[in-house]
């Protein structure tokens, strides 16, 4: 099982800690010194001085006679540090900590209740962050959808998980069967380990509202961030005898084939109507110019789609360019061409994040609730390297495709999608 610190599962106090950091090095001092930085989470009340609270001289006083790898202060620091590499929120691999632009918005919240801004903003850090192979926080829900009931020690498997893979999954979901004995047998893992695997993920997963918890039970919440009337730990609305967390297509949508997919625009009667007050020469250019355009997007929808069925996803259209769905994973595809020019894959980038994030939240989402959506931005060549990083921060994964007639994709789209893209692997 991967090692994952078990430090402080609260955002807020993360928020904090990180505004801690932030300033120690506007005042020049080290935050990669596990002393520094412990003393200051003191002092900002992120850590305690015990159970039974006394004053912090006096702590640190009692620490010092302690050797330095059993002053608890110090050891929080570092594991904090080291939860915060994982999440992508510092850089501490050089002489000097580099706290990302990810870090600076979590230490903006500094002080802040948890309201919407910083939940979208925390789940965008949990989903994304990934650890040996695969990315947990996906994992563990996933896993809560497989298993509604699950109770909290058997969280700790997301952290077992080798790749996102649905075989992955269900060997996971197996191991949940287990008793705890019987799992950590079969994996090889001491109980300090597992102990610690299991206080921090769901504890997440909790406050995001992406989880209901009844007494140490978990289900998923029926919608992202909506754990029940009640709020978190409320009991969930009871379900009509479905398939719980399979994705079902839209009523809008219809079932597809690669063949019968993206078909407007590949014959010539799919013409779009002429732009108004044109020239008859200018009319028939740009009529040209967009049905060419649509002509390739199509062609690469269907490209895209022959790749979703190849993994024996089920596929569906409309209002979306593709959904290809497989068990309780879904793919939710735009496609976009593009002209070379910056202004349009500026708007073409704009377009797919606005229709991905929408369609995540009102069409598929009221379907396909407890499933597992991952969303895809298909362009017909690469975007820019800024562009691809900006579609990643809302949980969209890019990929385009090459001369060859091959999709490449980025370090995103590569970790999600290489279970069923055989050429992102």
């Amino acid at each position: 099982m991967k090692g994952f610190p078990n430090q402080i599962p609260d955002l807020g106090k993360l928020a904090q800690t990180l505004r801690c950091i932030v300033e120690l090095l506007s005042d020049g001092e080290n935050p990669k010194d596990d002393g520094v930085l412990g003393k200051a989470l003191l002092r900002a009340r992120v850590l305690t001085t015990g159970h039974t609270p006394i004053p912090i001289a006096r702590y640190l006083r009692e620490q010092a006679k302690k050797p330095l790898s059993g002053q608890s202060f110090r050891t929080s620091a570092r594991g904090l540090r080291q939860l915060f590499r994982l999440l992508g929120l510092i850089d501490d691999g050089g002489p000097t900590l580099l706290v990302t632009p990810d870090g600076h918005q979590a230490a903006s919240f500094a002080g802040q209740p948890l309201g919407a801004p910083q939940i979208a903003f925390w789940r965008h850090v949990m989903n994304n962050f990934a650890h040996e192979g695969s990315h947990p926080y996906q994992v563990l829900l996933r896993l809560v959808a497989k298993r509604p009931g699950i109770i909290r020690a058997k969280c700790a498997l997301a952290l077992e998980a080798k790749d996102d893979s649905p075989k992955e999954l269900e060997r996971i979901v197996r191991l949940s069967a287990l008793s705890e004995d019987e799992i950590r047998k079969r994996i090889g893992e001491t109980k300090p380990n597992w102990d610690n695997a299991k206080k921090v993920i769901p504890r997440f997963a909790e406050q995001l509202g992406d989880v209901v918890k009844i007494g140490q039970s978990y289900s998923l919440a029926d919608a992202p961030g909506d754990a029940g009337a009640g709020g978190v730990g409320a009991r969930p609305k009871p379900k009509e005898p479905t398939d719980a967390g399979a994705p079902h297509r839209p009523r809008t949508s219809r079932k597809v084939t690669p063949d019968t997919i993206g078909a407007a625009g590949l014959a010539e009667r799919d013409e779009p109507p002429l732009p108004p007050n044109l020239d008859p020469a200018a009319a028939a250019a740009a009529q040209r110019a967009r049905l060419d355009r649509l002509r390739r997007h199509n062609l690469l929808v269907r490209a895209l789609a022959s790749r979703l069925e190849a993994a024996g996803m089920t596929l569906f259209e409309d209002p979306f360019d593709v959904l290809g769905v497989l068990g309780r994973v879904g793919v939710l595809g735009e496609v976009k061409t593009l002209d070379g020019t910056v202004e349009d894959e500026r708007e073409r980038v704009r377009d797919a994040l606005a229709q991905l994030l929408y369609y995540e939240a009102f069409v598929t989402a009221p379907v396909a609730r407890g499933a597992a959506i991952h969303k895809v931005a298909c362009f017909e060549t690469k975007i820019s390297t800024d562009h691809q990083a900006w579609l990643n921060r809302s949980g969209i994964a890019t990929v385009w495709m090459t001369k060859s007639g091959r999709f490449e994709g980025d370090a995103l789209a590569s970790g999600v999608l290489g279970g069923y893209l055989e050429e992102l692997r």
